[in-house]
Order: structure tokens, then C-alpha cells, then sequence
């Protein structure tokens, strides 16, 4: 498959976005029709769905993302005869495809994509599949539609000299979805070499707190303290800084939680600010709680680095999921210049 931009792909990041299709008997029971029927399918699973989907994760530096993809056609059984198929994007779809899934997506552009073999495919008599559709995305970078895009393709018409054999009424469309995500934060947790900023005179808030294991422990100094939560399931979790002036910043570099091993983060969405009011969000660094092998004194520092630097005042670390439990913590804080 060809990559853009990154050769640190995600391969298994488009799988994440697979549409179930919501399929009633009829639909089912004509996959399987003793008629000769022709339908469109996004993959080889053999499991009838309707929707491929292509994620692109966008930074300021790059774009990552599969920039290939594939359909197939298929017919009910196998062919006495040569079936000749020709394709066409259908927009009349879209509204149709947003009601039922509940999105807001837009038409892929026709300059955002190409069909790599044309529109015309065939499945050989004796067979009961077409030669993969290869479809390429165009410029990626241009496709910042937070409600992502969409290319229905439909069979437009069949033809064999075996009169028998049409188009399917129930699957002669499969749709290519092409998401949209800006995270400026890497897809790693290996900490930055770099300066680290000095603490004097932060102010740090916290969502909320364990007695004993307050914020300004994420700041002293000490691998064997740190900041805890509370114990709440639906509380949230945070910490904010304000470090007084706007610092360039590459990114952040934390101790874990070495007071309670099994109360450390693993999942932050990251969020920086000027003014304290307006609020830009970088994106979501997901991690691993600290190494089995590592303590206090030998720490396994995580790094959640931007990728490309950033200028604020402000910023603030939203905790999403933690390794177990309820309560979350952090002992030490810093931020890499």
C-alpha cells in the first residue's frame, strides 16, 4: 500500500473505522440469491458491509495515512461468462448515507481521488470476483473536513453474454469514507532530550485531589511524591499550568506515579493557551503505565511531545484513561524547550 508523507503508519488505524452496516434479512438473503447477481464489497472478509473507511491524522509537519485503497466487485456464484462492469461515483447517496449513520460528511472532490484502473472491470467466466478497485487519495492535505468525506460508488451498469446476470438492487454501492483528525501531539512515549524549563513561580491547578498527594508534588523535586486524584469515577481529571510567560515548548516529560504504580495515565488530550480563556487543542498522546522494572529512583519517564513545537502560557493535560481504578497521578512535571 502506498504511504504518504510518514513511513510511521498505523496500518491498522483505517480498521478502527470500519462502518457496520445495518442490514436487514432481504439485503442478506441477496448476497446469497440463486440469481446472478453483482454487488460492490469494501474488503475480502466475506462479511457484508458497505463502508471502507481511510483515516488521515493531520500535524502541521506531515499527514499519516494510507493513501491507497481497495473494493471489490463480486457476483452470487461463479460465471458461465465474462461480466463486464462500469462504475460511477453516485452523490445522490450522501444524504441518504449521513441519515443513517449519523455523520456529516461531504463529497470526496473529484480532483481528491482517482480510480488507479479505470472505471471498467471484469469478472472472468469460471470466477466470482473482479481484479481489486484501486482507489488512490489525491492531496490529502487539503482534506480537513472535520465531518470527513465521502466517495459512494455504484455499479452504473452490467454486461455478459449471459443474459441472466445484474447488477445487485441491495449492494450495488460501496462507500469510501476519508476521516479527518488533527493531533499535534506523536505517536510515541519515548521522552525528548532538551532543555527543561524551570518551575519557578508555576501556578498549577488540579481537578481535584487525594489527601496527602497534592499538586505542587508534581514540582518538587521528588520522584517518591506525587499529585493524586480523587477517587471518583465521574470526576474529572486535569491539571492546568500557568507558567507565567509563553515558553516555546517540544513537549512535556513525566514521572509517573510512583506512590501508587497502578494509578498512571494513558490516555491525555493536551490543550495550550495564551490568555487562560481560549483554549487550542494539540491533540491526544496515548501511553503505557511505567515499566514493571522501573521505581522512583530509576523512573520510566514518558514523553508526550509535540510534533511541532508550540508557543503558550498556558497548558493543560486532560486525563482520559489510566492504567486501573479511578484515581490517576503524576510525581513529576516538566516541559521540554
Amino acid at each position: 500500500m502506498k504511504k504518504i508523507l510518514s513511513k510511521n503508519i498505523l496500518s491498522g488505524l483505517a480498521g478502527c473505522f470500519i462502518l457496520a452496516s445495518v442490514l436487514t434479512s432481504c439485503e442478506k438473503d441477496e448476497l446469497y440469491s440463486r440469481e446472478m447477481l453483482v454487488f460492490l464489497q469494501p474488503d475480502k472478509t466475506g462479511i457484508p458491509t458497505k463502508t471502507q473507511t481511510v483515516a488521515f491524522v493531520h500535524n502541521p509537519v506531515e499527514v499519516i495515512g494510507e493513501t491507497d485503497v481497495e473494493v471489490f466487485a463480486y457476483s452470487s456464484r461463479e460465471v458461465p461468462a465474462n461480466v463486464d462492469i462500469q462504475l460511477a461515483a453516485d452523490p445522490s447517496k450522501l444524504a441518504e448515507y449521513n441519515t443513517l449513520y449519523s455523520t456529516n460528511c461531504i463529497i470526496l472532490p473529484e480532483a481528491n481521488y482517482r480510480l488507479m484502473n479505470g472505471n471498467k472491470y471484469t469478472i472472468t467466466a469460471g470466477s466470482s470476483q473482479s481484479n481489486p478497485i484501486a482507489i488512490e487519495i489525491l492531496n490529502p492535505a487539503q482534506l480537513t473536513n472535520t465531518g470527513g468525506y465521502l466517495l459512494p460508488l455504484t455499479i452504473q451498469s452490467v454486461s455478459s453474454s449471459d443474459k441472466g446476470v445484474a447488477a445487485s438492487t441491495t449492494h450495488a454501492t460501496v462507500y469510501v469514507r476519508v476521516t479527518y483528525e488533527f493531533n499535534n501531539i506523536a505517536r510515541t512515549q519515548a521522552p525528548l532530550t532538551g532543555t527543561l524549563l524551570s518551575r519557578t513561580g508555576w501556578v498549577l491547578s488540579v481537578s481535584n485531589t487525594t489527601s496527602g498527594a497534592l499538586g505542587p508534588a508534581m514540582v518538587d523535586g521528588n520522584n517518591s511524591t506525587a499529585w493524586r486524584s480523587s477517587n471518583s469515577a465521574s470526576a474529572a481529571k486535569w491539571v492546568t499550568v500557568d507558567m507565567g510567560t509563553a515558553r516555546n515548548m517540544k513537549g512535556f516529560q513525566l514521572v509517573p506515579n510512583y506512590v501508587a504504580v497502578a494509578e498512571n495515565a494513558t490516555r491525555i488530550t493536551v490543550s495550550t493557551s495564551n490568555d487562560n480563556t481560549t483554549w487550542t487543542t494539540q491533540g491526544v498522546w496515548t501511553g503505557t503505565g511505567p515499566a514493571t522494572t522501573s521505581n522512583a529512583t530509576n523512573p520510566d519517564i514518558k514523553g508526550v511531545n509535540f510534533a511541532a513545537p508550540v508557543t503558550a502560557r498556558y497548558f493543560r493535560l486532560d486525563i482520559n484513561a489510566q492504567t486501573s481504578g479511578n484515581r490517576v497521578g503524576i510525581g513529576e512535571l516538566n516541559v521540554v524547550e
